[in-house]
């Protein structure tokens, strides 16, 4: 029993840290490698400019990507699907 709550408690610091680590590592690999600096545009105050960098790099993606994009969501939907069917 007490085992449990310490497991608890540790896994939620540890998701906290991991969440953390994940959300600097992508602001990092958006400055350095599509020269998007979040940080600064929120800083000085240039939100607008922020989301137009953001909304050109999802359209370029989406032109590229999205038959791949369409094809994963349609299989993760369909396995979803077959998981839940099997559990009933």
């Amino acid at each position: 029993m007490i085992q449990s709550l310490n497991f608890k408690k540790n896994s939620g610091g540890r998701g906290f840290i991991k969440i953390t680590i994940i959300i600097v590592g992508a602001l990092v690999v958006l400055k350095y490698v599509y020269n998007v600096d979040i940080i600064g545009f929120l800083t000085q105050g240039r939100s607008k400019e922020l989301l137009d960098q953001l909304y050109s790099l999802g359209a370029k993606g989406w032109e590229k990507y999205s038959d791949v994009i369409i094809k994963v969501w349609n299989y993760s939907l369909g396995f979803i699907k077959n998981l839940i069917a099997k559990v009933k």
